[in-house]
């Protein structure tokens, strides 16, 4: 039975797809090895996985001032939740970083 895991993986990637925030099993699938392969490289270079869980959003909210709070707040609603909210500043800072980043 073939596998469809290959035996090395680069830890570069792993490092930058971790630092993104993706699970252990979606760097897992990206790069094509298995999740416990991405575990193994993570601790051997000695870098805590990304917390993926529900409460990477609540330690940035509880980071943030009153009134920074409040104005997230009021930036979301039933149809705009945090996930849309960051993706169109990740999107709006994409666009400007290119626009104003020379041609050559």
């Amino acid at each position: 039975m073939a596998s469809n895991f290959k035996r090395k993986a680069d830890d570069n990637e792993i490092v930058k797809l971790n630092n993104v925030g993706l699970s252990l099993s979606s760097i897992a699938q990206r790069l094509g090895v298995h999740h416990t392969t991405v575990t193994y490289r993570l601790r051997a270079l000695g870098i805590p996985p990304a917390d993926t869980r529900r409460s990477f959003m609540e330690d940035i909210f509880e980071a943030l001032s009153l009134s920074q709070q409040t104005w997230l707040i009021d930036q979301l609603g039933p149809g705009h939740s945090v996930k849309d909210f960051v993706r169109s500043l990740l999107i709006q800072e994409f666009i400007n970083k290119r626009a104003s980043a020379p041609t050559s």
